[in-house]
């Protein structure tokens, strides 16, 4: 096996196992396994992460790049389309996994750098709004999963890296004096978001 399949080889492994890791608690092929039962959360996490790797090296090791994009934003609209659906067990987690490693994929693989931009950045705008509504409480859960997704794709696509860069050192200084403050507690409920985002961008941004 020459070594560019044996990289592929591994890169689909990490997706399906990270796939199969984030189903385990769905009745219909949930294993029955007392560990499973017990451990969900920490299967849920492995996920997130073989999930994650699994886009970057597929993205890297797959020729076809504009398969893997169409693919992925597929996958990506699937994301929010499950993250806005009325709460479900069955679904539960799923969106945010999805959203997350679909949008790496993407970013990585789309030649529509303009639409992307445009799409992450709405993304990263509802994901805002969402987190300072008070109306509805499930919107606020929505606005991680879309937050990191729009700046892992924002980071990734957009032409002006310095401005990128300054866009997630502001989020980062904004989510640090949003949990030091001690005036709003809106704001130091929020702060931990802002934080995460603005760091996952600049990693992001510092790597491409």
């Amino acid at each position: 096996m020459s070594k560019q399949k044996k990289n592929q080889f591994i890169a689909i492994t990490f997706l399906f196992m990270g796939i199969v890791l984030l189903f385990a608690r769905i009745n219909h092929i949930s294993f029955k396994l007392n560990f499973i039962e017990q451990n969900i959360i920490l299967l849920k996490g492995i996920s997130f992460v073989l999930m994650s790797i699994g886009a970057i090296l597929v993205s890297v090791y797959f020729e076809n790049k504009k398969a893997i994009s169409n693919v992925s934003l597929i996958a990506f609209v699937l994301g929010l389309f499950i993250l806005f659906l009325p709460d479900s067990e069955m679904l539960g987690g799923i969106a945010f996994h999805l959203l997350f490693s679909s949008a790496i994929a993407y970013g990585m693989t789309t030649t529509a750098r303009r639409f992307a931009t445009v799409v992450s950045s709405i993304c990263m705008f509802l994901g805002i709004v969402f987190l300072y509504q008070t109306i509805s409480p499930k919107l606020g859960g929505t606005s991680l999963s879309l937050l990191l997704p729009g700046i892992v794709i924002f980071s990734i696509v957009y032409t002006q890296k310095v401005m990128c860069e300054r866009f997630s050192i502001g989020l980062i200084a904004l989510g640090l004096i949003s949990l030091c403050q001690p005036f709003f507690l809106i704001f130091y409920q929020t702060g931990f978001q802002l934080l995460l985002a603005g760091l996952t961008g600049f990693i992001v941004v510092a790597h491409r």
